[in-house]
């Protein structure tokens, strides 16, 4: 189970939306939660040495905002019973959220998609793609929606998790499982194989003739046998580990659209899975579909970058 969340806030209400998970894991494990807020360094000609503002003084004025307004979210977090702690920091938030979750094992990042530009604040979503494909710690990504501060309670049921049949995708079970147990929450196992589109037009570019011939029909009933099969296996080797609340679906057509489908017919969710799979006929290029799922869902997302 994580130890750490690390929450980047930009001072926006948009950025503040990712709080009520903040809030609902914090709750339910009482891990520490660690605040942050990076400023940008001070521009150039902003500072007026003839009136008596430098470069530091500014600084050092962004950074008592930053820490006051930390203060008073740690204040709204207090009833979690989560140990918060509050830090301001000077440069480029990308770098400076990866440089933090490295700094402890087992770190969560829970950010917003959304935020407003301009000083001290960030182009949230930019931020939180280059955070998405520069961390090596699990990601939770969260949805803002235009409008104000969501309410301070969210509700989540399931953890759909989709596999693609490979020890790569598979990493993400260490992290979502624990996850699942915590709040538990029921467990999806999803796997989704080829519609008769995609099989062909994979077909087409392995220009193997003797592949190729085989009639969708013929391969579709081998794919699903074999995909039931896999998600049993995974479903089994989860039940020796007493996580009991499991249950699998099998779907057809292109991986990402079927489980953005997926989550949006199941509401109070959270999709789980990692940014690297094989690609190939029945496995999925992880990263894109990842990527259309952080991008298009409603829902949060725990995204890990599998370890090849």
């Amino acid at each position: 189970m994580f130890t750490r969340i690390l929450v980047p806030l930009d001072g926006s209400e948009l950025a503040e939306q990712s709080l009520p998970f903040v809030r609902l894991l914090a709750s339910a494990s009482k891990i520490s939660i660690d605040l942050i807020s990076v400023f940008s360094s001070v521009p150039p000609g902003l500072a007026e040495p003839e009136h008596g503002l430098y470069e530091t003084q500014i600084a050092a004025s962004f950074r008592d905002n930053s820490v006051e307004y930390l203060d008073r979210i740690k204040a709204t977090l207090s009833d979690t019973g989560a140990t918060v702690s509050c830090a301001a920091h000077e440069g480029n938030p990308a770098d400076h959220i990866i440089n933090e979750a490295e700094k402890a094992a087992n770190t969560l990042i829970v950010m917003a998609t959304h935020g407003r530009s301009g000083i001290g604040r960030w182009l949230m979503g930019s931020v939180t793609d280059k955070v998405l494909h520069g961390t090596a710690n699990p990601l939770l990504v969260t949805h803002s929606r235009d409008g104000g501060a969501q309410s301070s309670e969210v509700s989540l049921k399931n953890v759909i998790i989709p596999l693609d049949g490979s020890n790569l995708a598979e990493q993400i079970l260490p992290h979502a499982i624990p996850l699942a147990q915590a709040l538990r929450l029921n467990i999806i196992l999803t796997r989704v194989t080829p519609s008769a589109d995609e099989y062909y037009r994979f077909m087409d570019q392995a220009m193997t003739a003797s592949i190729s011939s085989e009639r969708y029909e013929d391969y579709a009933s081998e794919a699903d046998a074999d995909a039931t099969s896999y998600l049993d296996q995974v479903q089994a080797r989860l039940a020796k580990d007493d996580v009991t609340q499991v249950e699998t679906r099998l779907m057809r057509g292109s991986a990402a659209d079927a489980i953005l489908d997926l989550a949006d017919g199941t509401p109070d969710s959270l999709v789980a899975l990692t940014t690297h799979g094989r690609s190939g006929i029945g496995r999925w290029v992880m990263g894109s579909v990842a990527d259309r799922l952080v991008r298009h869902s409603g829902l949060p997302v725990l995204v890990i970058r599998a370890q090849v």
